[in-house]
């Protein structure tokens, strides 16, 4: 009969299980890679909702090409107080200083998105002869059928006007500006006007007053109806702002409306 094998005894000085040194260690290891979980999983969303906005403010730009197109002028924002409209104007009027508001979905043929994901919009007007919403013909005899009518006039007198007095009354950015500065003064930096400028929300970051899906200059004047600057474009963003800016300069819409047209 063979003899039972039996547990080795412990000799002297000899522990079981962990010390109190070790299971520290354990857990702060464990803790360290909960929080890279966490951080890695915060950074896919947040990466998400930037690419998603992008899409929209993409999506929104081809739109207004689109418009611009058919209509041979840009369309007036919208200016009911959360975008629900959907519509150019307020009832169905637009008045002539109205340059700034949200983006007219259904004016576009787009689906009005849920509150929060909507686009502000701001369209330059800044006078008669640079009217892009209604600009003026450029022949009473003749059908406006070419960019050469009233619409390619104006943008064309909008490039050169506007590249040398810039307005601050119509919407503008900072170029090398930051997502709070506003104004023409600084080192580097100079007033621009575009065409159409789209802000889209990705997150809200700074933690201010009104819409809270936008940042900086985008939040406090821009969104709110009571102002015309936003950030610009080729802000890389950082940890109070994450708002995506697409403008569009009249030169590079006139050329787009040339080659089209040809």
């Amino acid at each position: 009969m063979r003899p039972r094998h039996r547990p080795a005894r412990l000799g002297p000085g000899t522990r079981s299980g962990f010390s109190l040194v070790e299971l520290a260690v354990v857990v702060g290891v464990l803790g360290l890679l909960t929080m890279t979980a966490l951080s890695a999983f915060d950074n896919l969303g947040q990466a998400r909702r930037h690419n998603a906005a992008r899409a929209h403010a993409e999506t929104a730009r081809q739109a207004l090409y689109a418009f611009a197109l058919r209509n041979k002028r840009l369309p007036c924002p919208d200016l009911s107080g959360t975008g629900d409209a959907g519509f150019e104007g307020d009832n169905g009027s637009c008045t002539a200083s109205a340059n700034v508001g949200w983006l007219p979905y259904a004016s576009l043929g787009l689906d009005v998105p849920v509150r929060g994901e909507r686009l502000r919009y701001g369209v330059h007007r800044g006078t008669a002869t640079t009217d892009l919403v209604a600009p003026a013909r450029e022949s009473a005899d003749q059908p406006d059928l070419e960019y050469t009518g009233g619409f390619g006039a104006a943008l064309s007198r909008m490039a050169a006007s506007t590249l040398t007095a810039p307005l601050a009354s119509q919407p503008h950015y900072v170029s090398g500006g930051t997502p709070t500065q506003c104004g023409s003064s600084g080192a580097g930096t100079r007033q621009v006007n575009p065409a159409f400028v789209l802000v889209a929300p990705v997150g809200a970051r700074d933690g201010g007053a009104g819409d809270a899906g936008f940042d900086g200059s985008n939040n406090r004047a821009f969104a709110q109806g009571n102002g015309t600057c936003v950030t610009p474009p080729d802000y890389p963003g950082d940890e109070r702002y994450d708002d995506l800016v697409v403008a569009e300069s009249a030169t590079a819409l006139l050329g787009w409306l040339m080659a089209t047209t040809r």
